[in-house]
């Protein structure tokens, strides 16, 4: 098996750990190293890993990540890893291997149900004939880096959310860039240049002459004059982009959107405000509303509801649901309404009321519950898919 070794010292380095501390031991079976479009950040796809202790032997799934912060990027990992198990490799199941994690990321592993190993020799394993749970092991240094990041800012969480959603808008002028995502014009150089350096966004320079200048001989001088360039670009890795982005969105966007909680009379209040009548208000559902709506098989019993509104609207839109629908403020009541942060012209006209899928997955995936991680993994593999194959 040809490898850089490099690249995966902090897999083994995993793997002697949790020999370590458990008596359990590792070996790499197949593993595939991170193209540069993939980022560097990580090693994106270690195939399979196989574990021994006693008679006990596993074969598992791997997604192996170099850094993991936060519970969306849990969620992220875990999605993939449901993904992977769909394709009947017949692993046992997946884990996620990883330079650290914190005690709280590594309980929250425990009651996703998500199997893990790190440098530092914490674990989490629970598979046929094979439990271990160990957590506040300290890392060692020389193996956790910070991960390049190109959506680790508001400006650049508002432009790539733009992209993801419409994929036309890549080809646009830097000027409509920023006006459809709500930022300064200095800001699309600088996300498209960190796309670019790390391997995801490609940009071919073209000379187009005037038509016809060709056809005369005698104008190919001043067809050379009026030459002008023409700029394509093309996303190389818009799947990693759009985890990136889920993965970031709770911490450094969604805090900024001034949410505001409430409550209703009745746990089913949301049957009866239609997606047109929040559309008046220049209004949306998000998270489990919208994704029932948009087909998927959600379950919303006791679930929180989610709404998106145009800030211009915000005072008159709360001011209207409230009266129609007697929702009263509380500081940790289920229903949560936060700014709209995107330009109206990137929604899907054939959905009106509802949030922009990639915003809906993001929302399910933030929430950590099983069943939306699972609605959120049928969104992606059906609308989501449709627009990230457009690029």
């Amino acid at each position: 098996m040809e490898q850089n070794t490099g690249d995966i010292d902090w897999v083994e380095a995993a793997l002697a750990a949790l020999y370590r501390m458990t008596g359990i031991q590792g070996r790499v079976r197949r593993i595939r190293r991170a193209s540069r479009g993939e980022g560097a950040e990580s090693v994106a796809s270690a195939a399979a890993v196989g574990l021994r202790h006693g008679d006990v032997s596993l074969r598992l799934a791997v997604v192996c990540r170099r850094a993991v912060r936060t519970s969306a990027d849990l969620s992220v990992v875990h999605a993939q890893l449901v993904g992977h198990r769909g394709t009947g490799t017949g692993h046992d199941a997946g884990l996620l291997i990883t330079t650290y994690l914190t005690p709280a990321l590594a309980g929250q592993c425990r009651e996703m149900g998500l199997q893990f190993i790190d440098t530092a020799g914490n674990a989490y394993l629970d598979a046929a004939g094979m439990f271990v749970f160990v957590c506040g092991q300290t890392p060692p240094g020389s193996l956790v880096r910070p991960p390049i990041r190109t959506t680790g800012n508001p400006s650049s969480q508002r432009m790539v959310f733009a992209l993801l959603c419409r994929p036309a808008l890549l080809q646009a002028t830097y000027r409509e860039i920023a006006h459809l995502s709500g930022i300064a014009l200095g800001s699309v150089g600088a996300v498209f240049n960190g796309l670019a350096a790390r391997g995801w966004l490609l940009e071919t320079r073209t000379e187009a002459n005037p038509e016809g200048a060709e056809a005369r001989p005698e104008a190919r001088t001043e067809a050379r004059t009026e030459a002008h360039t023409e700029e394509k670009r093309r996303l190389t890795a818009p799947d990693r982009l759009l985890d990136e982005w889920v993965a970031n969105y709770p911490t450094i966007l969604r805090p900024r959107l001034q949410p505001r909680r409430f409550a209703a009379p009745g746990d089913d209040w949301w049957r009866a405000l239609r997606p047109e009548e929040l559309a008046a208000l220049d209004a949306c559902w998000g998270g489990e509303v919208a994704a029932l709506a948009m087909g998927a098989a959600a379950d919303l019993a006791g679930a929180p509801q989610t709404i998106y509104m145009a800030p211009a609207r915000m005072g008159q839109g709360i001011q209207t649901l409230a009266s129609r629908y007697r929702l009263k403020p509380q500081p940790n009541g289920p229903i949560e309404i936060l700014d709209a942060f995107w330009d109206p012209s990137i929604e899907d006209p054939a959905r009106p009321g509802l949030a922009p899928p990639v915003l809906v997955y993001a929302d399910l995936m933030a929430s950590l519950q099983p069943r939306n991680l699972d609605v959120a993994a049928e969104l992606r593999k059906t609308v989501i898919r449709d627009a990230l194959d457009r690029f």
